[in-house]
């Protein structure tokens, strides 16, 4: 259960029978949206469904920052070499999706690798999913391909990715999608928003959650007792007291005890540091980093009402701040699950580092 990598098995996903049964019984539905916060287990529950349902699939895995076509390409190139290792065995679809994808111009095959050209001859998005639709359909399956953390895919690439789910949505039927992320970030920002190319398709939503005070003590008592690892109730108590039911978090405390040796308090100094390197990567891209770094060292200190908030930046800036900024960079960091509506932290790790900003 400590495995910090995401979950494969039904035995080693803890809880979570309702979002697992849901999950299962649309797969193959043309849209399912995972939606949830960071570490509490959307992606080993979207693995764990399709292991479980031998369905052949794609995993996308957007979670780091994906700006220009060259970031876009090399992941699916990593992505669709993947899925070709795991179906070599199946001659058939092997071959014919090969010989597909051998005539589409920016695609080079070698072995099981599959590389993109990033440039002007680049695939369209839209050649490749036709290209495996058809495969799909004429060997009788129906491939899934995940999209993990979506709304990770920003400016111009974000928005040829949505044009291509929309068209795949409308026009392909041998292939369908999963996508997860936040629900500000994919709900709001890719499906609610009337701007959006996917605007107005039907979905399915399935959420995760962060873990009950009663389910959080189990996960540790039970990951313990699995590893028969002796920890004091009065520690697991502060751990989740600490840690507030992330299953993540959780995951990453019990195994850095039981494998590494580590007390609660080192954990959480390296869990506030790790949380820490997530927002600076966050940062990295934005062009008003340092209001940004205000904004959340602001807010990391109890300042969350709109007034107060503008006051303390003004004062810090010296300079009049429109609303407009501030509603942006507060919009954004909403979608990126880091604060909630009311302006507050949706992590306690999260919210501990935005002080060190």
């Amino acid at each position: 259960m400590f495995d910090p990598k995401p979950k494969k098995r039904r035995e080693d996903l803890f809880d979570f029978d309702e979002e697992f049964s849901t999950l299962k019984r649309f797969l193959g539905q043309h849209v399912l949206v995972v939606t949830g916060l960071r570490r509490t287990g959307k992606t080993s529950l979207i693995l764990t469904v399709l292991e479980e349902s031998n369905t052949p699939y794609i995993f996308v895995d957007l979670r780091g920052v994906v700006r220009s076509w060259r970031d876009l390409y090399e992941v699916l190139s990593g992505s669709l070499s993947e899925f070709m290792s795991r179906i070599s065995r199946f001659r058939g679809f092997y071959e014919s999706l090969i010989k597909i994808l051998s005539i589409i111009r920016g695609v080079y095959i070698s072995g099981v690798g599959v590389e993109f050209s990033w440039g002007r001859d680049r695939p369209l998005l839209t050649q490749l999913f036709t290209a495996l639709d058809k495969v799909a359909e004429e060997h009788g399956v129906k491939v899934v391909v995940v999209f993990d953390e979506l709304q990770r895919a920003i400016g111009s690439v974000a928005v040829a990715l949505q044009n291509a789910l929309a068209y795949s949505y409308d026009h392909l039927r041998s292939i369908s999608f999963v996508i997860s992320g936040s629900e500000m970030g994919v709900v709001y920002r890719f499906l609610k928003d009337p701007e959006a190319p996917l605007y107005g398709r039907a979905y399915l939503e399935v959420k995760t959650r962060r873990l009950s005070r009663e389910e959080a003590v189990e996960f540790l008592e039970k990951g313990f007792n699995e590893l028969n690892y002796r920890v004091d109730r009065g520690e697991i108590d502060e751990a989740v007291d600490k840690l507030d039911g992330v299953i993540g978090w959780l995951t990453y405390y019990g195994y850095s005890t039981v494998f590494q040796g580590k007390n609660l308090e080192d954990v959480w100094r390296e869990a506030v540091e790790l949380a820490r390197k997530e927002l600076e990567n966050f940062l990295e891209y934005r062009v008003s980093r340092e209001r940004y770094r205000r904004i959340l060292r602001l807010l990391s200190s109890g300042v969350r009402e709109w007034g107060r908030l503008k006051a303390k930046l003004e004062e810090v800036e010296g300079k009049p701040i429109s609303d407009r900024v501030i509603y942006e960079i507060l919009y954004t960091l909403r979608n990126h699950s880091i604060i909630d509506s009311e302006n507050k932290f949706l992590d306690p790790l999260a919210e501990e580092a935005a002080k060190t900003l």
